[in-house]
């Protein structure tokens, strides 16, 4: 509850700067390396815990607003797991996108089934999805908050927190 708390006070706190600084538009650069990080809740465990996405984007031409890349996703619940994605990027306003990656999901723990034993998990196929907004926005910095959401069979999970980026 902590954790939801306090990513609703950045989202408030963000919205108001963004009122106030709205006509400042902002140029993009061609490359973003990003990393976002925060409370993550397991849909399948009823759990909480944390993880961590790291990714790579380059836009499609000077002006799109479109972008390609990959990512790498780690999730610390239940056990441990990460996945690889290859995904695309829409720059829905000047501080507003949202991203998807298709992947492979790559799980370090078991799991259990109707009989109690305990069977390794098999890598699975995991869509990924990411809001984010850019709050800040300081040189070739940028700073905000996150919403990501990877959907797997049986482990999917979504996660608030604090995105940040290095673009060039």
């Amino acid at each position: 509850m902590k954790y939801l708390m306090n990513f609703i006070i950045l989202f408030c706190v963000s919205h108001i700067y963004a009122q106030k600084h709205i006509h400042h538009e902002h140029e993009h650069s061609r490359n973003e390396i990003g990393f976002s990080g925060g409370a993550l809740f397991s849909l399948g465990h009823r759990e909480w815990g944390g993880g961590a996405h790291l990714h790579y984007f380059r836009t499609l031409s000077l002006h799109s607003k479109w972008s390609i890349g990959g990512s790498v996703e780690q999730a610390w619940v239940d056990g441990c797991h990460f996945n690889l994605g290859a995904g695309i990027k829409y720059q829905l306003f000047n501080r507003l996108s949202i991203a998807t990656f298709p992947g492979v999901t790559f799980f370090s723990h078991k799991e259990t089934d109707e009989h109690g034993t305990n069977e390794p998990q098999k890598n699975r196929f995991t869509l990924h999805f990411e809001l984010v907004y850019d709050l800040f926005h300081w040189d070739s910095f940028h700073m905000g908050t996150v919403l990501d959401y990877s959907l797997v069979k049986n482990d999917s999970h979504a996660m608030i927190g604090v995105h940040a980026a290095f673009c060039f």
